[in-house]
């Protein structure tokens, strides 16, 4: 079996994901409509109000959405010295900004944006800040010299920097696709608004890898549509998309849905009987690497060596199918024999050498941890797929504060019923101590009642 990928239609919102020659899935991407996601998009956007204290512009990118800019960001509008950000833009100017970061990432707040637009294509990247045309050095004299006029009048109105895979398709594609690009980076508008966004089929497509492995779309009118589109921008993607005619759900047939159900659960099961745990936290993310029942059968030297070897594979597998980028802190059981750390260095090295973004990592601590940096390109899974709750102090540390707080309010003069108001769990807990009730009861002399609330209380009623 060759490796293929799959392409998903939906409504808002299309997914890919690419399938490795064992069969397995490698990598899953999810292509949002922006009016859900405006990462990457770009806007015509007002400026609002500019902070001198923060340094930061604030800026109207239109339908309800706020955009904000950096000093550094904002000193690529200015030539000259730019002390401060009041000295590069002030309220009320016009600007064309792009978004760089995804909006659920962000708490609400106002989404990063940069003056400087960048689209990045198969066949090349066009982006504001000056025109130039520049080819990537694998493209030899002869391509450079045939794709030149043809991407001249691009060239004249933005930066257009052609790609190595230029040279895989006919000259008029990459031209066709250059004009498209800094059509959409030279769109204008009064007002604050969008200005152009690939659409979540355009993304697909976009991202389908190089080479000539198969696509399979799923549903026969998706797949008409992204022939035709294909076939006007991005021919190389075109002669590979083919029909998926698999039984049930492509995502389901080739196990993608349960993989990202395994990427999500609390714990990962290794072959050996370990398991590992990903845990982000807002500065890092945190790999916990146990032996669980590896040391059956097994000496300890041999258990740690295998439980630690399955959970560096099984870590870089993780880190590109979720897409979890940043720092990445890993646990490992910690191992006596130095000719074990190197196996498992080897492995390491071996684990992230099909990985298609930048990786970087250090050896085994003293304490056998390990430090991986992986570049960021966006919303990990688990961001993307789940919400983190906020943590919530324990029924009985909650039922004990209660009680002192019960006591105090007891005490007062006046009259009245004792109610203790708790959340479920911890008036749960007060239920299976009728005990402790009753020797409330009997120590402040008054009636006590519960009742179900969000926030714990006491008080008197009359």
């Amino acid at each position: 079996m060759t490796g293929f990928t799959i392409i998903e239609p939906g409504l808002l919102e299309w997914r890919s994901a690419t399938v490795g020659e064992d069969g397995f899935p490698e990598t899953i991407q999810f292509h949002t409509d922006a009016d859900l996601s405006p990462l990457d998009a770009i806007f015509r956007a007002r400026v609002t109000r500019v902070d001198a204290t923060l340094e930061i512009a604030f800026l109207d990118l239109g339908d309800g959405l706020t955009g904000a800019m950096n000093f550094r960001r904002a000193k690529q509008l200015v030539k000259g010295r730019a002390d401060t950000i009041s000295d590069c833009v002030r309220e009320g100017d016009m600007l064309t900004v792009q978004v760089l970061s995804e909006p659920s990432a962000l708490e609400g707040k106002a989404l990063p944006v940069t003056a400087r637009p960048r689209l990045l294509g198969r066949y090349v990247v066009a982006e504001t800040g000056g025109a130039r045309l520049n080819f990537s050095k694998d493209l030899g004299p002869k391509a450079q010299k045939t794709l030149t006029p043809l991407l001249t009048d691009a060239a004249s109105k933005a930066a257009v920097i052609v790609r190595s895979h230029a040279g895989s398709v006919a000259p008029e594609a990459v031209a066709v696709e250059a004009q498209m690009l800094v059509n959409a980076l030279t769109a204008d508008s009064d007002k604050p608004g969008l200005l152009f966004a690939h659409s979540p089929q355009a993304q697909a497509l976009l991202a389908a890898p190089h080479g000539e492995s198969d696509i399979l779309v799923e549903g026969g009118s998706a797949l008409a549509d992204a022939k035709a589109v294909a076939a006007r921008l991005w021919p190389d993607v075109a002669a590979r998309l083919k029909p998926f005619k698999g039984e049930s759900a492509a995502f389901e047939e080739y196990g993608v849905n349960e993989a990202v159900e395994e990427a999500l659960a609390p714990r990962i099961d290794l072959p050996s009987g370990g398991w590992i745990s990903i845990t982000p936290t807002p500065a890092l993310t945190a790999v916990d690497v146990n032996m669980g029942g590896a040391l059956k059968g097994r000496s300890a030297a041999e258990a740690k060596l295998i439980t630690n070897m399955e959970a560096a594979m099984a870590t870089a597998w993780h880190l590109r199918f979720q897409d979890i980028g940043g720092l990445v802190v890993v646990d490992f059981i910690d191992m006596s024999s130095k000719g074990h750390a190197k196996e498992l260095m080897d492995t390491v090295n071996e684990a992230f050498k099909g990985d298609t973004v930048p990786v970087q990592h250090t050896g085994l601590s003293q304490f056998g941890l390990m430090e991986i940096n992986r570049k960021r390109s966006g919303l990990s899974l688990r961001d993307r797929m789940m919400v983190s709750t906020a943590p919530r102090a324990r029924a009985q540390a909650q039922a004990l504060q209660l009680l002192r707080d019960a006591v105090r309010t007891a005490n007062r003069a006046e009259p009245g019923t004792l109610v203790i108001a708790a959340p479920e769990g911890t008036k749960a807990w007060f239920e299976a101590r009728a005990d402790v009730t009753e020797s409330l009861q009997q120590s402040t002399g008054r009636t006590i009642a519960f009742e179900t609330a969000e926030a714990p209380s006491v008080w008197l009623r009359a």
